[in-house]
């Protein structure tokens, strides 16, 4: 619905922000026509739940839109039928890895030159920056409004806002209907709570390894605080976003096999790859690494004996080689690595 088909509201509305997770990395996979092609698909979509809700379109771009509602009840249920829209959308292209996050954000807005103005339309797209891929936030003022039907929104604690003073609380709007799945398919677990903030940032960072943009996180806290929960979570995201996980266990015992971690994810890495890459990434580190894992030197009998060091730099020595080696193995395919 475009702003000369509805005249553009002014005063307290709420704003709806989307972004295409990941668009850059699809478009590529694509080319220009095919992604132009989808981002119209996505577009029409998300049109059809727009003007059934009486929204109004802001700005439209191709990885993205922004849309005022005089209603913030109209607001939450355009996003849950766009994110419904586009969870089918992915089932039937499945190799597409679609992901869309959106945010909602009920402020003052000015309308100034045929256009909207404000902190609102601001806001809105900051909460959408911080949001999960597949998922819907909030703000405080929105749950606000919304009366009884506040209760099913799910408190995911306070984010930093960019360029925004204090930290805002923000709550998940939820869409799943009977044909989507949960965060773990087939799972009999409990609902994840209560790390609402800590989860967005490591799905950000994984988003952003998707992209070609690394990182690496610890997560640190008492015992039972929900640590493993919370990588697993974030784990289950970036498979579904297409990067191979790789996962080594740290073992709290006497006589425990050391660097088990690393070689967990050398031995992964290793059946994940063809021989011909395999070989290629070991490199000059094949000796190195060889100490880890003597079964390469079954599969490759070209690699040489390592060269005779002190001891004393061997304890930072092979975990440095060892990532040496993984970091092309890791470019075939982005790829998270997880120590537990």
């Amino acid at each position: 619905m475009t702003p000369e088909a509805v005249a553009l509201p002014e005063g307290t509305v709420t704003v709806l922000s989307t972004d295409l997770v990941g668009s850059t990395v699809l478009n590529q996979r694509l080319g220009d026509e095919a992604a132009t092609a989808l981002e119209r698909e996505i577009a029409e979509l998300a049109n059809i739940h727009i003007e059934k809700q009486r929204g109004v379109m802001i700005t439209s771009a191709g990885d993205g839109l922004m849309v005022a509602f005089q209603s913030a009840r109209r607001a939450v249920a355009c996003a849950q039928e766009i994110q419904r829209g586009i969870a089918r959308l992915s089932r039937s292209r499945p190799d597409l890895g679609l992901k869309l996050r959106i945010g909602l954000h009920t402020g003052e807005v000015v309308n100034d030159e045929g256009g909207l103005h404000g902190e609102t339309l601001i806001i809105a797209k900051r909460i959408e920056s911080v949001a999960p891929g597949e998922s819907v936030y909030a703000s405080d003022t929105v749950r606000g409004v919304l009366g009884t039907a506040r209760g099913e929104l799910e408190d995911r604690g306070e984010f930093e806002l960019k360029g925004i003073d204090a930290r805002w609380r923000l709550w998940e709007v939820p869409w799943q209907d009977s044909e989507t799945s949960g965060v773990l398919p087939g799972s009999a677990r409990t609902p994840f709570v209560a790390r609402g903030p800590e989860r967005a940032r490591l799905v950000r960072a994984v988003e952003q390894a998707r992209e070609g943009h690394g990182a690496l996180v610890f997560v640190a806290g008492e015992a039972g605080v929900g640590k493993t929960r919370l990588v697993e979570e974030t784990s289950a995201e970036a498979q579904r976003l297409g990067l191979r996980v790789l996962v080594g266990r740290c073992v709290d015992q006497q006589g425990a096999p050391p660097y088990l971690p690393t070689i967990e994810h050398i031995e992964e890495a290793a059946r994940q790859a063809t021989p011909e890459v395999l070989r290629r990434a070991l490199g000059e580190n094949a000796p190195e690494i060889a100490k880890l894992m003597p079964e390469l030197r079954l599969r490759f009998s070209d690699i040489p004996e390592p060269v005779a060091l002190p001891p004393e730099p061997v304890e930072t020595r092979l975990p440095l080689r060892s990532v040496i080696f993984l970091m092309p193995v890791a470019v075939m395919v982005a790829t998270c690595m997880r120590f537990g």
